[in-house]
């Protein structure tokens, strides 16, 4: 059937079709486009986007296109499935995240992503129109994938249509508000009232009959449409002062088109209602028990009741508007809307007959029941944890206790909760804190607690469920979560680390512990080893527990453990292995096969990239894990992300980006993550040698946990040292000075800090003999491969700035150029200006500061030149951007007008013949 013929009533829109149009043109030229159409039901979004699909300006587009359903918002990824449905096969293939339903453990960053080279695929052969009604029922996980490409598309020939009852989802309205792109649907305006009524009864209404007609409906075409179905045009016409002879409600006015209805007509019209969605027409005959369906579709269709599409395979129907659909449910017998259900159970496929099932019970039906829980149970082994839910909640409502209604309730709140799936969680907490108290009820809020960032709250419930459910065997899969989630809690909040490891050991005593909870049990052990002694104690610990072989041969159920080992070699001073496991587990989570944590490991991968002085990677790094950190509402990870993120802009002399970074850390830090924190505090103000805020930064107030704990101790100690001597307090330097000096001998990278700040400690002394041999030797010591090459750089500088008042002017001027060339190397510009101008008191010529990407570039077109830098090729470095390849190429285009290039090859070497350091 044609999509106009579809809908013959439609009238008026002008303006917001021209929107329409105005974007798709913008798509067209490469300009990404979204509009959000925004309305209450019945209002006309589904017809207005049905007129524009029919015309003209939508042509051309590839279309990819899905529609939500209420029945299906469980279902994890179900939208991103249905759109990726639509694309060639051959494509599709290559995406084993989109094909069929895609793996309900995936991380939504990596479905997200596995559609954002999906569309970059289309759009190399025509501008790709992303068409999606009603996200209003989308089921989450599709919410946040969507949500995530929206932000991550630029410069693409994809526009992105939505509909939705206002308020629209969080997750889609303000990236949608942020292009400018929500198009909000009121009623129709008079005249076009005027118009929907000429064109249904054939004449000319009288101008007041018109006006009520729009007063009364608000300008609702469907209640417009159903009035001028039922209501002969002669009554209305024929005395404007009387009252109108119209329905008082649209449900009212849907059970006048019911009573008018053929009896086999009215029949097809409740069995599609029963079963909901588009179905094949055959389908819907057998369960109306009409044997010719098509002959009596007629009166439903000239209705505007159905909709039907002969032309396309089993010739699918199904009620017009969900409006419509629930008026009709609701007009029917209850009996016979019961028996229609128990045979539409027997029509349908297994996993959906369920709804119909419930639908079709009359009061409790602890058989049912039972039914329900062993399907969930069979959901939950296979990782759908959103539909074992909704099973268990629809048992809960056929249980005849409240004792049983509770308990059900309480293991779907649960299993939701511990998935982290906190928009489920909400709705349903008020009724999770009216059951009973005991320990499912307290695992439940104290694990919604500790996801919405109450730590606080979080720690004396989950303690609670611990304590209540050890003594139970049957209850120690609730004892494993909570005492899990409680050696977590104690680890953000600052905990000392024996009281981590003595939960941990108790969980660890439990019987009959799944292998999950056993992990999740060792890494609290671990964490909790490595806050009370240190990271080598805590590298100890897990090689005891949980021993790994190399990156290269872990498997993905050991991502998490290798996660950890990774995250501790860095807090070892060993980036170089921490580098390696990080970048396997992130590898194994491509395949939809980890099991979370993604942010972290970008995290501390951007903290190793830093330390070894590969700035531009550690950039990188830090943005994806803020990317993957909010698309994931990982709420516990975005101080120590913001933190970190601000370390690199720090050293390269913007102040602005630094502090932005800073203060949002400051908005979101948890205890545990303090010492990042002050960290990036004490290097932005190293950056400005304002030794004052260095000290200040690095001595922590006194209502924050010590920041000097074991676990950041090789990333504080040499800050904090500097700031003593800077400041003077030479007595204090000198007892950190040798506390660096002690840790050397177990981190080893830590040398060559060692030996800068003892020389700078003896200059300060005046001891500059022994100055003099500190530096060298620190400089005698080769390079390895978990050097700080920022610590070496000053090394470098310090020793050339004493050989300069030494007066071995030569020799300083080596020193100082090798210094410069690994600051370039870093684009360290707020420490290059300095070395620069200690040259030019030796009379050397510099050119002006810059490194290996120059700074007239804005931070997306440095990353993307500094990974051309690296050989890596468009795609390559959309997906380690989570952006497209138009939008690399578009970039690129900037990158070469703004540094004067002619392509990709001389950029290359531009950005390479910087890395090239001493």
């Amino acid at each position: 059937m044609d999509l106009a013929a579809a809908e013959p009533l439609f009238v008026g829109r002008g303006a917001e079709l021209a929107v329409l149009d105005r974007a798709a043109e913008a798509a067209r030229a490469g300009h990404m486009g979204v509009v959000l159409v925004e309305g209450k039901a019945g209002v006309g979004k589904t017809a207005l986007l049905r007129r524009w699909l029919a015309g003209d300006g939508s042509s051309g587009f590839f279309v990819l296109r899905a529609a939500c359903d209420l029945a299906e918002s469980d279902v994890a990824y179900g939208v991103v499935e249905q759109l990726a449905r639509k694309a060639p096969p051959a494509m599709l293939h290559r995406y084993t995240l989109l094909r069929g339903a895609a793996s309900a453990r995936a991380s939504v960053v990596q479905v997200g992503g596995q559609m954002l080279r999906l569309l970059d695929d289309l759009q190399g052969k025509s501008p790709v129109l992303v068409v999606v009604e009603d996200v209003h029922w989308a089921d989450e996980r599709s919410l946040q994938a969507i949500g995530f490409v929206l932000r991550r598309l630029e410069a693409d020939r994809v526009l992105m249509v939505l509909t939705a009852r206002p308020p629209a989802p969080d997750e889609l309205r303000r990236p949608a508000i942020e292009r400018d792109g929500v198009l909000a649907l009121a009623g129709l305006e008079e005249s076009a009232v005027a118009d929907l009524a000429r064109t249904a009864t054939g004449r000319e209404l009288d101008p007041a009959v018109v006006r009520r007609l729009w007063r009364h409906t608000g300008g609702s075409p469907l209640y417009l449409r159903t009035i001028l179905s039922e209501v002969p045009a002669d009554r209305l016409h024929s005395d404007p002062d009387r009252s109108l002879p119209v329905p008082t409600s649209l449900a009212s006015g849907i059970r006048m088109q019911l009573a008018g209805l053929t009896p086999d007509a009215r029949a097809v019209v409740e069995a599609a209602a029963v079963l909901g969605g588009r179905r094949p027409l055959r389908t819907v005959g057998q369960l109306a028990e009409v044997s010719e369906p098509s002959a009596a579709l007629a009166p439903a269709l000239r209705a505007d009741l159905l909709r039907w599409w002969p032309a396309e395979p089993f010739c699918p129907v199904e009620v017009t508007h969900s409006l419509q659909q629930d008026a009709i449910l609701e007009a029917m017998d209850p009996l016979r809307r019961r028996a229609l259900h128990t045979r539409a159970a027997g029509l349908v496929a297994s996993g959906a007959s369920w709804r119909h099932k419930v639908a079709a019970a009359d009061g409790p039906d602890p058989a049912l029941a039972q039914d329900l829980e062993r399907a969930a149970r069979t959901c939950l082994a296979s990782g759908d944890v959103d539909r074992a839910a909704t099973l268990l909640l629809w048992s809960s409502d056929l249980v005849p206790t409240r004792e049983e209604r509770e308990r059900l309730l309480l293991t779907a709140a649960a299993h939701l909760a511990i998935a982290t799936r906190v928009g489920r969680v909400t709705p349903l907490i008020d009724a999770v804190r009216a059951c009973a108290r005991n320990p499912l009820r307290a695992l439940v809020t104290g694990l919604y607690a500790m996801s919405t960032g109450r730590l606080d709250a979080a720690g004396p419930d989950l303690a609670e469920a611990f304590d209540g459910s050890r003594a139970d065997p049957s209850l120690h899969w609730i004892a494993g979560v909570a005492g899990g989630g409680l050696g977590y809690t104690h680890y953000f909040s600052g905990a000392p680390g024996k009281e981590i490891v003595q939960v941990s050991r108790q969980v660890l005593s439990l019987d009959d512990l799944d292998a999950p909870l056993t992990m999740w049990a060792k890494c609290t052990l671990v964490l909790g080893r490595m806050s009370a002694d240190g990271p080598q104690a805590g590298l100890r610990e897990l090689q005891a527990v949980s021993p790994l072989p190399s990156a290269r041969h872990v498997t993905p159920d050991q991502a998490w453990t290798l996660i950890l080992r990774g995250c501790t070699h860095v807090l070892c001073g060993l980036p170089s292995r921490g580098r390696e496991d990080l970048v396997r587990s992130l590898e194994v989570s491509e395949t939809g096969a980890g099991q979370g944590l993604e942010e972290t490991a970008l995290l501390y991968l951007a903290i190793a990239c830093h330390w070894t002085g590969a700035w531009d990677d550690a950039a990188i790094h830090a943005a994806a894990a803020l990317t993957t950190a909010t698309t994931e509402h990982r709420l516990y990870a975005y101080g120590g992300i913001y933190a970190v993120s601000a370390w690199v802009p720090a050293g390269r002399g913007d102040a602005d980006r630094a502090r932005y970074f800073l203060d949002a850390a400051e908005q979101h830090i948890l205890p545990y993550q303090a010492g990042l924190l002050h960290v990036g505090r004490a290097l932005e103000a190293q950056a400005r040698a304002d030794w004052p805020a260095m000290l200040e930064a690095v001595n922590s107030p006194p209502r924050d946990p010590p920041i000097h704990n074991a676990a950041h101790r090789v990333l504080w100690k040499p800050l904090h040292a500097e700031a003593l001597i800077r400041t003077e307090r030479l007595v204090e330097a000198a007892a950190e000075v040798d506390g660096l000096r002690a840790m050397t001998a177990a981190h080893p990278a830590l040398s060559v800090a060692a030996a800068w700040l003892s020389g700078q400690l003896d200059e300060a002394r005046g001891a500059i003999d022994a100055a003099r041999a500190s530096y060298e030797t620190g400089l005698a010591a080769s390079a390895g491969e978990n050097d700080n090459s920022l610590h070496r750089a000053f090394l470098e500088h310090a020793y050339g700035r004493h050989l300069t008042a030494t007066g071995h002017s030569q020799q300083a001027r080596t020193w100082l150029e090798r210094a410069r060339r690994r600051y370039g190397a870093m684009n360290a510009t707020a420490y290059l200006r300095r070395c620069d101008a200690d040259l030019a008191d030796l009379g050397t010529t510099v050119a002006s500061p810059g490194g290996a990407v120059p700074d007239s570039l804005n931070v997306r077109e440095r990353e993307i030149a500094h990974l051309v830098g690296k050989g890596l090729t468009n795609k390559e470095i959309a997906g380690r951007l989570f952006i497209s390849s138009k939008t690399v190429e578009y970039h690129l285009g900037h990158v070469y007008a703004k540094l004067g290039l002619d392509g990709r090859r001389q950029l290359r070497d531009l950005v390479q013949q910087y890395v090239r350091t001493p």
